[in-house]
């Protein structure tokens, strides 16, 4: 059941049951939702959201697709956000000819169309795909007519936050294509590094030193350090909590939490001297096969880090450099881009 806070400000009824649940929900989850309100208003954005849960997740393409189409036959702006997924899927099917149909079909409707936040989030969505599919010229011009959609916005906050996002890709895209930065892409470059540095001083002021309970091993004298942040994957997460139930503390009650806790941890430590931050994904059968053999404590938040550490040549193809690239995939297994999962500025 959800906290009266929730239901009073869930405005819909698909809202009312996202409150409830208190995490992300499957795409199964959402499908359902759809199938039991048939009629409703929020029948395509849950179809939509379903359809990205498959997507994201690495799942069945030809079944996000499907998704994808039913959501488009409502139109509206939900059916426009559909029409980014089935772009993407059609892309990812290496169906380029239809999914540039598509592409083409959702310009036309959007410059048809009257300015508005949704239109500046679809340029935006647009822009990220495309760029994911390895379609640099057209990602490029959907983000420049983003930015002009931007600028039509006026003073809307989230429509700033929008235009600078769309600033921060036209640098990197332009970049990609060889084509010189401008003063207005220097100038982003400029505003995305300083944000950063705030970030920073803000989380060295919240988070202190690095607590005796972390899956955090930072060794390091009087100058730079390495640091070592062990995390468990989605799969194991579940039994991890189910195993030792005291963690729950540390970790939270569902993944998306965990990993934000995560993301905090290295960023901290990147910025504050780290000469290197290693992700290390650990594996709970591989985990209590090590506790097992140094005759351990699988319990001990030592022993996570040692194991952590252990991993970092033991198990090489387990650790990665963080961050990952800013179009990168996210570290935590999503299967979305880093800039717009776990480094997104609202979860940050």
């Amino acid at each position: 059941m959800s906290s009266p806070s929730a239901r009073h400000f869930a405005r819909t009824a698909y809202e009312a049951f996202l409150a409830d649940l208190r995490r992300e929900p499957s795409a199964a989850e959402c499908e359902q939702w759809a199938t039991d309100h048939a009629g409703d208003p929020d029948e395509p954005r849950a179809l939509v959201d379903a359809g990205w849960s498959i997507a994201r997740s690495g799942g069945d393409i030809e079944q996000a697709l499907e998704l994808f189409l039913r959501a488009a036959g409502f139109g509206g702006e939900s059916g426009r956000d559909a029409q980014v997924g089935i772009a993407e899927q059609l892309y990812a099917l290496r169906r380029d000819q239809e999914a540039d149909e598509v592409q083409r079909a959702l310009r036309a409707e959007l410059d048809d169309q009257p300015g508005g936040l949704g239109a500046v989030r679809i340029f935006d969505d647009m822009t990220e795909m495309l760029s994911d599919a390895g379609q640099d010229q057209l990602a490029l011009e959907w983000c420049q007519a983003g930015l002009d959609r931007a600028a039509e916005a006026g003073d809307d906050p989230e429509a700033e936050e929008l235009r600078r996002g769309l600033l921060i890709s036209r640098c990197y895209l332009r970049e990609k294509l060889g084509i010189e930065l401008d003063k207005e892409d220097l100038a982003a470059y400029a505003e995305a590094d300083s944000s950063v540095a705030e970030l920073t001083a803000m989380m060295r002021e919240r988070l202190g030193p690095l607590r005796p309970d972390s899956d955090v091993d930072a060794s390091h004298g009087d100058g730079a350090f390495d640091a070592i942040v062990l995390r468990w994957t989605r799969e194991d997460f579940r039994a991890v909590l189910s195993r030792w139930p005291e963690s729950r503390a540390r970790y939270g009650d569902d993944y998306e939490t965990y990993a934000g806790r995560i993301q905090r941890e290295a960023r901290v430590y990147e910025e504050s001297g780290a000469t290197r931050v290693r992700l290390v994904t650990g594996s709970l059968t591989d985990y209590e096969a090590y506790a097992k053999a140094q005759q351990r404590d699988p319990a001990a938040p030592s022993t996570r880090r040692d194991y952590g550490e252990w991993c970092t040549t033991a198990r090489p193809n387990r650790v990665r450099l963080w961050p990952p690239e800013r179009n990168g995939a996210c570290w935590c297994d999503s299967g979305r881009k880093y800039k717009k999962c776990c480094g997104a500025p609202a979860r940050n």
